[in-house]
C-alpha cells in the first residue's frame, strides 16, 4: 500500500513539474545567445561557424553545406568588393516557445545593417529558431532566405501556432555625394 501511495506521488509530482522542466530548459536567453553567436560569425566571416546555426533542412533545401558556403563567401566577397560590409545585426526578444512534435519553436527578430560607400541598407527579417534537444541548442531558419511555403514544403513539422511577421520593406540611407 505504501509503494502505490509512493508510486502515485511520483507519478503526480512528475506530470505536474515536467512544464517546468521544460520551461526551465527552454529559456529564450538561449534562443537569443544563438542567434548572436550566428550573427557575430556572420560579421566575422566565419561561414562555416555561421551555417552551423542553419537548420540542416534548410541547408539540404539551398543544396548542400558545401554549396551553401560557396554562396555565401562569393555574396560576402562580391559586396566588399564594392564596398560593403555587414556592420551590425541585432535581435529582439524571442516569442513564446512552442513544443510542438518532439521540437521546440520560437520566432526572434533580426536586423541586419549593411554599410558601403553608397549609403546603409537595414533589413529586417524573422528568424525561425528549432531545438531538437530540449533547448540546449537551437538552429535557425531566415524566412526572408526562404519563403515560408519552401520552409513548410521541407519542413512540414513547423508548428502552425508559430507566429511570423511579414517582412518589412529594407530601410536605405544615402549617404552625402
Amino acid at each position: 500500500m505504501v509503494k502505490i501511495f509512493i508510486s502515485g506521488l511520483l507519478a503526480i509530482r512528475f506530470v505536474i513539474f515536467q512544464p517546468v522542466l521544460v520551461s526551465a530548459q527552454a529559456n529564450p536567453s538561449a534562443i537569443k545567445s544563438a542567434a548572436i553567436a550566428m550573427g557575430n560569425a556572420l560579421v566575422k566571416k566565419n561561414s562555416e561557424q555561421f551555417l552551423s546555426y542553419m537548420h540542416p533542412s534548410m541547408i539540404k533545401l539551398a543544396g548542400g553545406k558545401d554549396k551553401l558556403k560557396v554562396i555565401s563567401d562569393s555574396a560576402l566577397k562580391a559586396f566588399e568588393q564594392f564596398g560593403g560590409k555587414v556592420s551590425r545585426i541585432t535581435y529582439g526578444n524571442p516569442a513564446e516557445i512552442i513544443s510542438y512534435k518532439k521540437t521546440l519553436q520560437s520566432v526572434i527578430s533580426q536586423t541586419t545593417t549593411l554599410s558601403s560607400f553608397i549609403g546603409d541598407a537595414e533589413l529586417s527579417s524573422s528568424l525561425i529558431a528549432i531545438s531538437n534537444d530540449s533547448g540546449k541548442s537551437w538552429t535557425f531558419i531566415d524566412t526572408n532566405m526562404f519563403g515560408i511555403k519552401e520552409i513548410k514544403t521541407a519542413m512540414p513539422d513547423i508548428s502552425p501556432a508559430l507566429v511570423i511577421p511579414k517582412s518589412a520593406p529594407p530601410k536605405i540611407v544615402m549617404k552625402d555625394q
